[in-house]
C-alpha cells in the first residue's frame, strides 16, 4: 500500500516484466486453468508492514474509500477473487472501531461492485491473531463476523526462541503443567475463543505451520518440554536462528536426531545434540485435521508452502511432494496431490521465505504472514550491471531513466541494472513499478532520477 492508501504490488517480480516473465500474479492465477474451482485472494499487509499506514488509512471515511476503491480495482485488474487484509495488529478502542468499520464498508463496496459489474462478488477475509490479549484489544468480533467471509487464525508462534525455555510452536492443546497464563497458548484454545466471541466456526480457518521453532539447550541432558535454552543455531536453508523448515527436520532425523511425541499437546519435538525443536509433522497434521472436522471449523491454511517437503526428499514422504499440505488436501478436500516433474537437483533449493525474528512475548503475539522475496531478479536472469557511475548519489532501489517511460533501472550497492517494462506498461516514478500506460505518471527525464 502506498502512502496515499492506494494498493500496489509488493515486489516488481509480482508483475510482468522482462526478467520475471508473466510475473507471480499471472502465474498464480494461471492455476485456475487447471482447477476451475480455484479462488485466489491478494493479501495486503503482513508482519513487516506494520500498523501505522493501516491506522492512518482506517481513520477517516475518505481514506477508507480511497483504499477500498483502489483495492477492488487492483484485484480485478490482476484476476484475483478476493481481498485479504493482514493488519498486525489493531489495538485499542480507536483501532477496534476503525477495523470493524473498514470491513463493513469493504463488504458493502464489493457487493455493489459485483452487482454493477455482473461478476462474482469478491471475497473479503482477514488474517487475525491467536493471542487472547490481542483479540480482546483489536477485534469487535460480532461486527466483523457479519462482514467477513472467513478469518485466517494465525495459530502458531505460541512459543519461540524469544523465551528462555523450550515449548511448542503450534500445540493443538496446552500442556497441563504450565502457568495459567500459558494455558491459552494453543490452537484449540484460540479457535474456541474466536468462536465464543461471536465468529461462526464455519468462518474460522486454522493456521498450520510447516516450520518449527527451536533452542540450544543449556544442558543437553535436560531435553524435556520447558527445559532452559537460547535460540537454536542457524540452519542451512532458513538462515534464521531459532527457526527451521519441515524438510530440514527430515534431514536432522536422517542424521541422528531423536523424535519425541508429546501426548498432551499432540505435536512432536526432536533433539539432536544440544538442539531442540518443536514442530509439526504428518502425525500432528493428521490429528489437527481430525480435530478441525470434529469441531466443524471452516478449514485450514499453511504458512508456508516452501517450507514443506516440495522435493519429496523426506524418507517418510513415500516419494510424494508436499507431505504436510497433502494431508490437508486429502482430509478436508478429498484431493490427492499429484507429483509434478522430478526436481532437477538432489538438494533442496535455497528458500526465499523468511520468518521475521520475534521480538515480543510469546503466545501467538508474533505471527508473521508476509513472504519476502528478493527485489532483484534471480541470479540466473539478473541483467548484467553496466555503468555504475549512473547510480552515484542515488539510493538502492528502482529509478526512472532518461528519455524513456518504458525503461527504468535498479541501483543496488552502486551497481546499475537497466530494465524495461513489458509492452503496454510504463515505469511509474511515484510507485516504483511498471503500470499500464493508462495509469502512467511518467514524465520523460533528461537524467536518471530517484523514482
Amino acid at each position: 500500500m502506498n502512502d496515499d492508501f492506494t494498493v500496489r504490488a509488493f515486489d516488481p517480480a509480482d508483475l510482468p516484466n522482462d526478467w520475471a516473465g508473466d510475473g507471480m500474479y499471472n502465474r498464480v492465477n494461471a492455476l485456475k486453468k487447471t482447477d476451475t474451482n480455484l479462488k485466489t485472494l491478494l493479501s495486503i499487509g503482513g508482519w513487516s508492514f506494520g500498523t501505522r499506514l493501516f491506522q492512518d488509512m482506517a481513520s477517516t471515511a475518505a481514506n477508507r474509500k480511497t483504499f477500498i476503491d483502489s483495492a477492488i480495482a487492483f484485484v480485478r485488474q490482476w484476476n484475483f477473487d478476493g481481498i485479504d487484509i493482514d493488519w498486525e495488529y489493531p489495538s485499542g478502542p480507536v483501532d477496534k472501531t476503525n477495523f470493524a468499520q473498514l470491513f463493513q464498508e469493504l463488504r458493502s463496496a464489493v457487493e455493489f461492485e459485483a452487482g454493477s459489474s455482473g461478476k462474482d462478488r469478491l471475497l473479503v477475509t482477514a488474517a487475525v491473531s491467536a493471542g487472547q490479549a490481542t483479540i480482546d484489544a483489536g477485534y469487535d468480533v460480532p461486527n466483523i463476523a457479519n462482514s467477513l467471509d472467513f478469518i485466517l487464525v494465525m495459530s502458531y508462534d505460541f512459543y519461540g526462541a524469544w523465551s528462555s525455555n523450550t515449548g511448542f510452536n503450534s500445540p493443538l492443546f496446552a500442556e497441563e503443567n504450565v502457568p495459567d497464563f500459558e494455558k491459552v497458548w494453543s490452537v484449540s484454545w484460540a479457535a474456541n475463543y474466536w468462536s465464543t466471541k461471536g465468529m461462526p466456526k464455519s468462518k474460522i480457518i486454522i493456521g498450520m505451520p510447516t516450520y518449527g521453532r527451536g533452542w540450544t539447550l543449556k544442558d543437553p541432558s535436560n531435553y524435556t518440554v520447558g527445559a532452559p535454552g537460547t535460540p537454536a543455531k542457524v540452519t542451512p536453508f532458513t538462515q534464521e536462528a531459532g527457526v527451521a523448515a519441515f524438510f530440514e527436520f527430515c534431514e536432522m532425523l536422517a542424521t541422528g536426531a531423536q523424535r519425541y511425541w508429546d501426548t498432551t499437546s499432540q505435536v512432536p519435538y526432536l533433539v539432536q545434540g544440544d538442539q531442540w525443536f518443536g514442530y509439526d509433522d504428518q502425525e500432528s497434521f493428521t490429528n489437527k485435521m481430525t480435530w478441525i472436522k470434529r469441531e466443524n471449523y471452516g478449514g485450514a491454511f499453511v504458512w508456508t508452502l516452501d517450507f514443506d517437503d516440495f522435493n519429496a526428499k523426506c524418507s517418510n514422504s513415500d516419494g510424494k511432494i508436499y507431505p504436510l499440505i497433502r494431508i490437508i488436501a486429502k482430509e478436508l478436500g478429498g484431493i490427492d496431490i499429484q507429483n509434478g516433474p522430478p526436481a532437477s537437483t538432489t538438494k533442496s533449493p535455497m528458500t526465499t521465505t523468511q520468518i521475521p525474528p520475534a521480538t515480543t512475548a510469546r503466545g501467538g503475539m508474533t505471527t508473521p504472514t508476509t513472504t519476502f522475496r528478493p527485489v532483484t531478479p534471480p541470479a540466473t536472469t539478473t541483467p548484467k550491471p553496466t555503468d555504475s557511475a549512473q547510480c552515484l548519489n542515488l539510493p538502492n532501489g528502482f529509478h526512472s531513466v532518461e528519455k524513456s517511460c518504458e525503461s527504468f533501472a535498479l541501483c543496488s550497492k552502486g551497481n546499475y541494472f537497466p530494465m524495461v517494462c513489458p509492452s503496454g506498461f510504463h515505469f511509474s516514478p511515484s510507485r516504483s513499478y511498471c503500470v499500464p500506460v493508462s495509469e502512467s505518471d511518467c514524465v520523460v527525464a533528461t537524467t536518471i532520477k530517484p523514482g
